[in-house]
């Protein structure tokens, strides 16, 4: 069952939402082409033009910063919506089993999947899968925009944009591999954790206590070494692509400037294209390349319920989404 299943059953919830990041992303395009043609009509001292720009670059920036505050309620409301569906999901497939086949797995795990797995869904599969959705609006106006200056800087732009995307994938395998070990090693910290606190009666009778600090030590020992190495491989992506983010923000005020120098693009165009390089409406800011190595992994973050019936295999993860690695904290 794919996460874009739930996304059907709030259809109207997302349709909102996808809408409010939409015209937030033009009212930041607007925002940047304000400024911009403020900037080349004072330079010809057209005080009127001027004072009309600045105020239509006002009106848009509040603008979006009063849509921003809806945008994040409906968010919210959408994961939380989303949240309850696939627990009501997951207690009716735990309900429909046998005794046997419910004892398969620990309460501690059944646990984590409810509590630990929709948190890493929450932000690495709805989080993601907006943030693509906003980023590929302001790929578009943006592009707009530099159009609007000169053709040879939507080119540039595109360019960046698709590199930004395609770069993280080398990063692909390696970030699968520690996220998932990553996961399995928070379950067996949530099994140890409920072993011993749910066991502390028999080892204080027994002068045993001291096995607690040791066990839940190991456990967290544990976890920090699969945390850290997730941290490496995520760390070199971001690095990689961050890098590749500050090439460009550095490249395109550069070309606009060259342009302007040879008189093929007004003097704010510099503005424009800084908004939109320094990420403000553009895909070379750093928030593309990170979604850019997670436009997949949404589809990767999954509960492991066992399928219902006689056949109890818990190698039956319920997929939600489709294709990647998942990213976790």
């Amino acid at each position: 069952m794919s996460l874009l299943h739930y996304f059907g059953q709030r259809r109207g919830r997302l349709a909102l939402v996808i809408a409010i990041i939409v015209v937030n992303a033009g009212l930041l395009t607007l925002g940047g082409i304000g400024s911009a043609t403020a900037l080349t009509v004072i330079v010809k001292r057209q005080a009127g033009p001027f004072f009309v720009w600045v105020g239509v670059t006002i009106a848009a920036d509040l603008s979006y910063a009063v849509l921003l505050y809806f945008q994040t309620v409906q968010k919210t409301k959408l994961t939380q919506e989303i949240d309850t569906l696939i627990r009501a999901d997951v207690a009716q497939r735990l309900g429909a089993q046998d005794y046997a086949g419910f004892h398969h797995e620990t309460t501690a795990t059944y646990t984590s999947w409810l509590t630990n797995d929709i948190s890493t869904i929450n932000e690495y599969g709805i989080g993601d899968l907006l943030m693509i959705i906003q980023q590929i609006a302001e790929i578009i106006f943006s592009g707009i925009t530099l159009f609007f200056f000169h053709w040879s800087l939507l080119v540039t732009v595109l360019v960046f944009a698709a590199a930004m995307v395609l770069f993280p994938r080398v990063f692909k395998t390696w970030m699968d591999r520690t996220s998932l070990a990553r996961t399995k090693a928070n379950e067996r910290l949530v099994n140890v954790l409920e072993d011993m606190l749910n066991g502390f009666d028999t080892l204080f009778m027994t002068n045993l206590t001291k096995v607690l600090a040791e066990k839940i030590v190991t456990a967290s020992r544990d976890v920090n070494h699969h945390y850290i190495a997730f941290g490496r491989a995520s760390g070199a992506m971001y690095a990689s692509t961050n890098g590749l983010s500050f090439l460009s923000q550095l490249l395109l005020p550069a070309q606009a400037g060259w342009l302007i120098l040879r008189r093929l693009t007004p003097v704010g165009a510099i503005s424009g294209v800084y908004n939109t390089s320094a990420g403000r409406s553009s895909p070379s800011s750093a928030g593309l390349p990170s979604t850019g190595g997670n436009s997949a992994r949404w589809g990767r973050s999954w509960i492991n319920w066992p399928a219902p019936g006689p056949d109890q295999s818990r190698d039956r993860p319920l997929i939600l989404g489709r294709h990647g690695p998942p990213r976790c904290n």
